[in-house]
Order: C-alpha cells, then structure tokens, then sequence
C-alpha cells in the first residue's frame, strides 16, 4: 500500500453556533422511491440466474427459525406479523407449479419487503431538534453534576468541555467537498450513535446515512428519531442470502448517491473490549462497488473516501453483559448472559451522570482518509501510492481495456482495504489511563498464575487476586515506559493524564476512572496492597491494549494459549 503524506492533524476541535447543514441526504425522502426501486431492480438481477426455488426455500427456511427464536414485545410484535404474513405467502406459493406462480414474483415480494424495512428517512427539522436538544440535554448534566450549579439556568459548562476531536479532521472536511465520505468508526457501545453524530455536527459536515440494527428500532423514542435522521435497519439476526444481497445493494446505492455514510466494519460492538481486528468485508466492499458505477455513470464526484474514526473512552456502560457474551461464545457457554445495559433507562441515566460528574473525557481521533483500496488521499483527493506517486483509480478498476466490476479483483481490494483501516484503528487509539492501569494488574496478576487457563484464572478467589502495591506500581511504570515509546514511534497515542510525571497521579487516576460506572471496583488500592472486585470487567478493560506486539516485552507469560492476544 501507498506511504501515508504528511499529517495534518488538527488540535482538539471546538465549535459553537453551527449552521444545520442537510447535504445529500436532506433529500433522501424525495429520492426513497427511486432508491427502493434501484435497490429491488438490483437484486432481482443479482438471483435471476440461479434457482430460484432453492434461493427461495433456504430463505423460507431461515426465517421460519429465526421467528420462532424470536422474543417478541409490545414494539415489535407487529413487524413480527408482517414477517408471518409474508413468508406464509412464500410458503404458499413455492408449494404450487411454477407456471402458477412466477418465483420471480415471489423474489421481488421479499426484496420489496425488505427494502421497504431498511431503506431510511431523513426529516431536516427533526435533525434541526436533534442537533439542539443532544447538547442542552448533555450540557444539563455537565451542570447539574456539577458542585457549583444545580440548576439548568446559567448553563456555562458543554458537552466539548468533555469531548476531544482530534486527528485528520480537516482533512475529512476537505474531501467531504470532493467526494463521498465512507466513515468507519470503532463500535464498543450502544450510544456511540448517538456520539458520533454529534461529533459529525461539530465538525461542520452534514448529516450521514448510518446503519443501525433492527433491535434499537425496537425503542419507540430512538426509533422514531433514527427513522427520521437517515439511519437505514441492518438485522444481524437475518442470515439468508436474499436480505444481506438487498441490504448490500441499498449501502452501494446511496453511496452512488453522494450520500455520506456510517458502518461499523466490526459489525456489532466489540465483545471483548479489543479493538477490532477482524473486520466484516461484505458492507465494506459496496464502497467499491459505488465507485466503480459512479466512475462508469461519469459522475463528476465519482471517489468515495474511508474514513477510520477511533473512539476512547475510560469506561463502557455495557462492559459487564459484554465481556459475559465475549466469553460465553469463546468458553462454550461457561457464562450466563446478562440483560445489556443499554436497554435499561435507569442505567442509561445513571450512566450520563456519572461520565459528567466525574469529569472524564472522551477522545475521537479522525485517522488519515483512504480509498476505496486501502491507499492514503491528500487533501485534495488524489490517492498516494508507494514513494509519493499519485494513483488513478480507474487503471486500478479496468479489467482487459473495460471499467467493471470483478469478483476475484475486488474481494482482494477490499481485503486489503479491511486491513489498513484495523491497522489504522490500532495506530489512532487513544490509551487513557484506565487501559494501563486495567493492563498492568491483570498481566501482573496473570504471571502469578502461569499454568491455569482463561477461565480458571477469571474464577480466582479474592485473596488470589491481591497483589502488593509496591510491585504492581513497579510493573505499571514499565508498562507505561514501553507505551511511551511506542507514542514516539507512531504506534498508538496517550491521554494528556499519561504525559504527567507522576506515576501515582496517573495511577490514581485510571483507578478512579475504572470505578467511576460499576458497582464491583474493577482496581481498588488500600494500604499496600491492591486487588479486583471483578475479574471479567478487568479482562475486558486489560483487552483495549491487546494487539500491541511492543507491549509483548513487558508481558512475560502473558502469551499463553487460551489469552486474547
């Protein structure tokens, strides 16, 4: 892949009194029509040449389990019917000749219907109430928890007193003028949504289509301002190839729209509390695919631009259902899965509280922008090959003398693509303070134990997770000396609080950090000694700084079998 030009990264962004701007996707309720028709057009041609019949009766069959698995609610129950109603029709109709019933028609009634289900809305002065109502509603609780003022009046604290957006932001606003913006954000909460589309709104950009699963449209109130603000469903629990062909056509359409996007290529929330990897490829390929057509269609903004986007927080509301799931699919059900936490208001209230109350900071790091293949972009949108060179795109994208798509060509640009925007994600994380303090006791404490395997070693007993002060100050200082390096040679990046001097302000700091949402201390300290409350959470926060191979100096045991490396 191409050497990355120089940054031009930006300090912390601030802004006040922003212009609503809609974009492309201001009109995405005039376009709907077309796009849905675009969508289903498309993905009849994709099945007309194979059988049908077959096509259709694994789908039948896929969706007949999924529904009987499915739990449903008072907000669900009737797009449960819908999906009844509809597959009883299928049924109904593969059991008669084909010369009775077309299965052309029977194809175009699920696309039809699942189009219908993902294709968004956008509604300008909902966005308007949004982008108003998010930072007043954060700004009164940065207040309200505040020693100083309890009340909502003479508001003087915001939302960006909290929030740090740093990294190619200018660079993004750039190429968010020259053509469209493919977003690829790190995913370890339910309301990073919410997050990233203030952020989007600070940096002066317009609105962007995202893709939000089908379960948050469950919540009236989120799903009625998702429906309205451009987020498109995406059901992770629908397996069959007519839907993930429907929903793959739908990204690549408004994509060839010049509408800008949002997709998670971790797919769901990180489990583990790493920071992705493994990335999926499929959604990730429509950015490509939307090249390639708007290339063909002679568009005069035809590059779509992938944006990595990393996230930092010091803790995660969901942390203690998802390191349970992460080790419940890993360890064969050794663990009992919890409710998540951000299905509960209270929590979700509790939650927001406490962030502000406690004054921690959240940093969003905007990486270098790439193409649709992995290379870098300067501002100007031109692809930056090996030493320098600039790359034209359409060379990249013409088989035998033709600009067009190729199965073979394309998996493999896309694969490398997925590559680059992992290895982004690992060069533009943020360490806090709770990563290293998180990391440092449980290697520490991991050493002590060599020979047990994961789950035996997460079942210590409290006098077994006790480690003296003194040592655990030692190992964390070594850890914090290796990440220093690693900083200066362009590995990662740390919180301002790990530039201190101090060893024991930092420290304390991470432990404060850790202790700030749950209710078991994930790193407490008395006396001269200091110990866990809970080994899962611990696990999960220690995992941020997984995949770091310069960390491994400062591990010792730490690479047995069985550990998340």
């Amino acid at each position: 892949m191409g050497k990355c030009p120089a940054s031009t990264s930006d300090p912390a962004v601030r802004f006040e009194h922003l212009p609503l701007i809609s974009g492309p996707l201001g009109h995405l309720n005039a376009q709907r029509p077309r796009i849905m028709a675009d969508v289903i057009r498309r993905t009849l041609q994709d099945f007309e040449s194979g059988p049908l019949d077959l096509v259709l009766g694994e789908s039948l069959y896929q969706e007949r389990q999924r529904l009987k698995r499915e739990q449903i609610n008072l907000f669900t129950r009737g797009r449960h019917k819908a999906d009844q109603r509809l597959w009883s029709e299928i049924q109904t109709g593969l059991l008669q000749s084909s010369v009775s019933v077309d299965r052309k028609g029977l194809l175009k009634q699920v696309t039809r219907h699942y189009a219908d289900e993902i294709a968004g809305r956008f509604n300008p002065e909902i966005y308007k109430v949004a982008t108003h109502a998010v930072p007043f509603a954060f700004s009164w609780f940065l207040n309200a928890a505040s020693v100083r003022r309890f009340l909502p009046w003479g508001l003087s604290e915001s939302l960006a007193t909290r929030l740090s957006i740093v990294g190619e932001v200018s660079h993004l606003q750039k190429l968010a003028q020259k053509g469209t913006i493919l977003l690829v954000p790190t995913h370890q909460s339910n309301l990073d949504s919410v997050l990233i589309g203030y952020v989007i709104y600070l940096m002066s950009l317009p609105p962007f289509a995202y893709g939000a699963g089908l379960n948050l449209f469950s919540n009236p109130v989120l799903s009625f301002f998702m429906g309205n603000l451009g987020a498109y469903t995406v059901d992770r629990k629908k397996s069959n190839a007519i839907y993930k062909q429907t929903l793959k056509n739908y990204s690549t359409t408004i994509l060839r729209e010049g509408i800008h996007s949002i997709f998670f290529p971790g797919g769901g929330r990180s489990r583990s509390g790493a920071i992705e990897r493994r990335l999926k490829l499929g959604l990730l390929g429509t950015a490509l695919d939307a090249q390639i057509e708007k290339l063909r269609n002679g568009s005069d903004k035809p590059n779509v631009y992938v944006v990595p986007m990393v996230m930092s927080y010091h803790f995660v509301l969901e942390a203690a259902s998802l390191i349970e799931d992460f080790l419940a699919e890993s360890g064969k059900h050794r663990f009992i899965i919890t409710d998540d936490e951000s299905w509960q208001s209270a929590k979700v209230l509790n939650f927001f509280w406490k962030l502000f109350s406690s004054q921690s900071g959240i940093v969003v790091r905007i990486g270098m922008p790439m193409d649709v293949f992995g290379n870098p972009v300067d501002e100007n949108g031109a692809s930056m090959g090996p030493n320098g060179t600039t790359i034209d795109p359409r060379k990249w994208l013409t088989t035998r003398g033709e600009l067009r798509a190729d199965a073979a060509r394309d998996h493999e640009y896309t694969r490398e693509l997925g590559e680059r925007i992992a290895e982004r994600f690992h060069r533009d994380n943020t360490v806090m303070t709770s990563h290293v303090v998180a990391f440092a006791f449980f290697e520490l404490l991991r050493s002590r134990y060599p020979e047990l395997d994961l789950y035996r070693f997460l079942r210590l007993s409290a006098e077994q997770r006790t480690l003296q002060l003194e040592g655990f100050l030692a190992y964390a200082q070594q850890v914090h000396a290796k990440l220093l390096q690693m900083e200066a040679q362009g590995e990662l990046y740390l919180s301002q609080e790990l530039h201190a001097a101090d060893l024991r302000a930092w420290v304390d700091d991470g432990i404060k950090q850790l202790g700030v949402i749950h209710d078991a201390a994930v790193v407490k300290v008395a006396e001269d000694s200091v110990w866990t409350e809970d080994m899962n959470l611990l696990y999960y926060y220690r995992n941020r700084l997984t995949g770091y191979g310069g960390l491994k100096k400062t591990m010792g045991n730490c690479g047995r079998k069985g550990f998340l490396e």
